[in-house]
Order: structure tokens, then C-alpha cells, then sequence
């Protein structure tokens, strides 16, 4: 019988409740789903992790759960295990600050490990890197100098040791190669899918228990991001002044997601503007509320200056709302002709798209149905068959080590 590959799918991260964490969420369903005979997932998450994946991880997937502790506590004694040297001094240069395998995915005689978030370690393992997007080479005004300086060092290191490099647009595989010089050949795209398809659909009873828990009115704009800088929320605090002055009266906003440093910037951003009354932070939410909020609203408005993907675009198709998006980086890659677009730097476009979308209902129904037929062009179990392919590929660059992996397992 042939040998399975078995693929370690290493998602060490603090949270499975907002952006990639959502989305791994969703990728372990889809491998769950999926048919495959002849290669199996093992999902390696931090312990306190587990209960938070384990509904998703059946079938051909395994869950294992690493204690907090071992992750750092074997890293400075691993580093010097043989396999592993060359790697540690190959890529670099300072040894306190890019961390290393605790030794669990060698033990195991994985074939390869897929570090399915940017979180990753040195291995002696075949990989698969995912660095999301360098957006610190674009605005490194929004990094400090030790954060970017450690980010530019991990993504590279991590970069260099990979097999592949995996990104999820076209626009970010260019920006891979040109800032990091690799081989067209290296660097290969696989874009995901709504989070969506993971979840059970909100009923009309969620959506009531929404609009009334948050008194939401019959017609507003949601973005759903935290308040970091690049995410843009000022602009949409402009063009609702703009709309203010110019209509004597404006929509109301409502923005969901986790509060940062930057949160009372915008505070004081939308007090001066006058318009805090029409603006409304609503912070976490379940994926229930989300969900139903999605429904809710009149429109999404996506402000953001840079993305690796823009998950929330297709969120809003699958629960078929208007998308107002700006034209920066991959975002009209992702959205294609499902949005309307405007500079992420000029609330006056906003505000006449903002507009427009409030006084047309046929214009909103013109989004919907164009951004359903492009949400059919995605999909997290297509998602699932290109990794399976890109996993095959991988083994296959390392046939020696496919062979000592089929070898082990028959013991």
C-alpha cells in the first residue's frame, strides 16, 4: 500500500476569532470534507486551542495540542540538534530572535509542515510559508523599529527556508518576488474563500436579536477590521462630515472588531469632525452577530490602504452586500467587477459612492448579483485541492525525505 503523505498544518496562533484564525477554521472543514485517500492533516495548535478547532477536524484531519510552554522552552537547547545547525546560521543572524522547531513535527516523521499563518519556526522539515502580506516594506510608518526590523527578519528567514512561499493574490506573489528576489517558480498562489461556508447561516430570529441588541437603524455601513492605522477607518469618518455638510444629514457607521492603540485617534478624529454621534465602535463580536450584521446593513465599506487578501469582500458577497472597497493593492484583484472602488485616500469619492448606494436600491442590487457570481469563482474546498496539489508537488522536491517518512510510519 502506498505510502500517505502526511502533512503538519502548524497554526500556533493566540486566536481562532477574527481574520486568519477564522479562515484556518474554515480551511481545517474544508479538509475535513474532503475525499482524499492518499494524504492526511494533522492541525498543531496551542492547547488552550483546542476546543476552538476540534468541531472542524474530522475525517482525514487530526488535531494535536502543544503545551504553552514547549514552544519556547525547547528553543535555545534545539537549536543546536544537528539537522537544524546549518538552517540556524544559513538564515541567521541573530539567534535570540527567530525562533525554532520544539521538536514535535520531526518526531512525527511528518513529510512536510504547512505554516498555514505568518507564525512559523526553523525546521529541518520540507515547508510551506505564508507570509500574508510585507506590508511594513509599504508603511513602515505603522511599525515600530524593533517590530519591523523583527518582522522583516522572520518573513525572510522563513521565506528562505520554504519549499514554497504561498500567498493568496497575484499582486502579492509580484510584491513576494521583487521585494525578496525569489524564483517565479517558488513563490505560488492559492486564494481562499469566505469564512462563511463554515458557519451556519443567521435566521431571521439572529438578525432581529442584532438589529435590536445594538440598535442598529434601517440603514447604515459596517466595516468589520480592527483599528489598526492601515485599515483606514478615517476616511470613512471624513466622508460621513462630507455627507453631513453637504446633504444635512449622514449615515450612521458601524465598526466592529478589536480596539487598538490607534482607537483614540479616531475618537478624538470623529469628535472634531462631528460626527461622533453617527459613529459607533461595537468591538468583538460572535460570529453569530457578525454574521448577522452582515445581513443587516445597507452596504460594507472596505477602506483599507493595504491587504494580503481582504477576507471580509467575500464575507459580504456570501451574505449578499453592496461592497464599497478601495482600489489599493489587491483589493479590486479579490473583488474584481463585485464592487465599487474609490482612492483609500479621498473621502470625497467615498462619499459619493456612500450616496449613491443609499438613494439606488437598484444599484445595490446590481452589487449583490454581480458579487454572488464572483464569490462562485472562490471557495474554501478549491482551497483545500490546490494545497493538496501544492502539498504533492513539495514532497516531491524532497524524495528522500518522503521515503524515510514512508519508512518510519511502517513501524
Amino acid at each position: 500500500m502506498a505510502h500517505k503523505l502526511r502533512i503538519a498544518i502548524d497554526c500556533r496562533i493566540t486566536s481562532f476569532e477574527q481574520g486568519v484564525g477564522t479562515a484556518v477554521i474554515a480551511l481545517a472543514k474544508a479538509f475535513s470534507n474532503s475525499d482524499a485517500t492518499d494524504q492526511e492533516y494533522t492541525f498543531i495548535v496551542r492547547e488552550s486551542m483546542l476546543d476552538c478547532l476540534a468541531p472542524y477536524v474530522y475525517g482525514p484531519c487530526k488535531l494535536k495540542g502543544i503545551p504553552e510552554s514547549a514552544f519556547s522552552a525547547a528553543k535555545s537547547a534545539f537549536r543546536w540538534i544537528a539537522p537544524l545547525r546549518f538552517i540556524w546560521h544559513k538564515y541567521c543572524d541573530q539567534v535570540a530572535y527567530v525562533p525554532v522547531s520544539d521538536g514535535y513535527v520531526e518526531s512525527q516523521h511528518f513529510d512536510l509542515v504547512h505554516f498555514v499563518t505568518q507564525v512559523a519556526y526553523l525546521t529541518e522539515l520540507p515547508s510551506i510559508y505564508q507570509p500574508h502580506d510585507l506590508q511594513h516594506l509599504h508603511y513602515p510608518q505603522f511599525f515600530t523599529k524593533s517590530d519591523f526590523a523583527q518582522r522583516e527578519r522572520l518573513y525572510q528567514t522563513f521565506c528562505q527556508q520554504a519549499s514554497y512561499v504561498c500567498v493568496q493574490t497575484e499582486w502579492t506573489r509580484r510584491d513576494v518576488i521583487r521585494q525578496y528576489g525569489f524564483a517565479e517558480e517558488k513563490v505560488v498562489v492559492i486564494p481562499w474563500g469566505s469564512v462563511f461556508e463554515s458557519y451556519e447561516n443567521p435566521t431571521t430570529d439572529d438578525i432581529e436579536a442584532a438589529i435590536k441588541k445594538y440598535q442598529l437603524p434601517r440603514y447604515f455601513f459596517f466595516f468589520p477590521a480592527a483599528t489598526w492605522p492601515h485599515k483606514n477607518h478615517e476616511v470613512i469618518l471624513r466622508a460621513v462630515q462630507i455627507l453631513q455638510r453637504e446633504d444635512g444629514a449622514a449615515p450612521h457607521v458601524f465598526f466592529t472588531g478589536a480596539s487598538t492603540d490607534y482607537r483614540p485617534t479616531l475618537d478624538k478624529l470623529a469628535q472634531d469632525l462631528g460626527v461622533s454621534e453617527q459613529v459607533h465602535f461595537l468591538g468583538f463580536l460572535t460570529p453569530g452577530e457578525l454574521q448577522a450584521i452582515f445581513r443587516a446593513a445597507t452596504a460594507m465599506i472596505y477602506p483599507s490602504r493595504f491587504e494580503g487578501f481582504g477576507l471580509p469582500i467575500l464575507e459580504a458577497f456570501h451574505a449578499r452586500l453592496p461592497v464599497l472597497s478601495s482600489n489599493a493593492t489587491v483589493l479590486p484583484e479579490v473583488g474584481r467587477n463585485g464592487a465599487l472602488y474609490f482612492d483609500p485616500e479621498s473621502p470625497a469619492e467615498l462619499a459619493v459612492l456612500m450616496r449613491a448606494v443609499l438613494n439606488k436600491p437598484e444599484l445595490r442590487q446590481d452589487l449583490v448579483e454581480k458579487g454572488t457570481l464572483v464569490l462562485s469563482q472562490y471557495g474554501f474546498s478549491d482551497t483545500a485541492a490546490k494545497f493538496r496539489t501544492l502539498y504533492e508537488r513539495t514532497a516531491a522536491l524532497n524524495p528522500e525525505r518522503h521515503q524515510l517518512a514512508s519508512e518510519s510510519a511502517a513501524f
